[in-house]
């Protein structure tokens, strides 16, 4: 069956041939971890229960997860083995179960859900550049959405990861990702159990970028979202053709860019230290799947 699940829209039988997000219609898991540094709400103090799948639909040129995101990392699982994962994670003291980079792997995922539907809150970990129907297919089973906002700029899409509606795009999709959850709750421990997180990283020499992501965020979806404003870019893979972003970000570049939310008024702002630009913070992307020791 040709493939138009995500905007790409490439119309690959992934029965046959990898699609655009360099997988068949088999999902791949890179990694499943207890991860301690996502955002406070989400990782608190027992981690977030991750789930790293292999492939990606954006390709972007400075991927930090490129390993997982561009080759064929990762051991195959059925929608079986995923439910038993899930069972997993439920049974291992994490605070939720967060899927990273599933978009391409809907079908399979609705499957698992149906074999077993977890107790603890679902995070889906996105990039951003999800069709309205992926979004809508999910609906039942996402309790956390937390998705990228990378570009405000087209023609910067269209440069570093060859999606010009990028923009757009993922502006439609927060959009309908707020209005499934207009509200933010958190337990008394304050760990998030429904809501959105919108996060973008900044890039060097783009700030422009960044304020434009701000400002199209509070006029999207207002001042009141939760932002979580990323310092942590590092230069990954070959970048000789994108010297402007072959560089960590500079302290005045972030300077800006925190003010600028502050100026627009956002009120719930995750801040990093520059020091979190550093690749030891990637996992390890080993195929290892798990047990109750996680």
């Amino acid at each position: 069956m040709d493939c138009n699940l995500c905007p790409r829209a490439c119309g690959v039988d992934r029965a046959v041939n990898l699609g655009y997000c360099r997988s068949t219609d088999s999902m791949r898991i890179g990694l499943v971890s207890r991860h301690m540094w996502e955002e406070p709400p989400i990782s608190g103090v027992r981690g977030s229960g991750t789930i790293f799948f292999s492939g990606c639909n954006l390709g972007c040129v400075y991927c930090q997860n490129y390993e997982l995101s561009r080759g064929n990392t990762g051991r195959e699982v059925t929608p079986k083995q995923l439910a038993e994962i899930f069972r997993m994670l439920d049974d291992s003291g994490v605070h939720n179960i967060n899927l990273v980079t599933a978009s391409h792997f809907i079908v399979e995922l609705l499957k698992a859900f149906d074999i077993y539907k977890p107790r603890l809150p679902i995070v889906f970990n996105c990039g951003g550049y999800e069709s309205s129907a992926q979004i809508l297919a999910l609906k039942d089973a996402v309790d956390i959405w937390l998705p990228d906002f990378k570009y405000s700029d087209a023609s910067l899409a269209l440069k570093l990861s060859n999606a010009p509606d990028y923009p757009n795009v993922a502006l439609e999709s927060i959009r309908l990702m707020r209005t499934l959850c207009p509200k933010d709750i958190y337990l008394d421990d304050g760990t998030m159990i429904r809501g959105m997180i919108i996060r973008h990283m900044t890039l060097p020499s783009h700030i422009d970028n960044t304020v434009g992501v701000l400002n199209a965020i509070k006029d999207t979806v207002g001042t009141d979202t939760v932002i979580s404003l990323m310092s942590q870019y590092y230069p990954c893979g070959v970048l000789d053709k994108y010297p402007d972003i072959a560089r960590r970000l500079k302290p005045l570049e972030y300077k800006i860019a925190v003010s600028h939310a502050q100026k627009l008024g956002f009120c719930n702002v995750f801040v990093q230290e520059l020091s979190s630009a550093d690749g030891a913070y990637t996992p390890d992307f080993n195929g290892y799947l798990g047990d109750k020791g996680i």
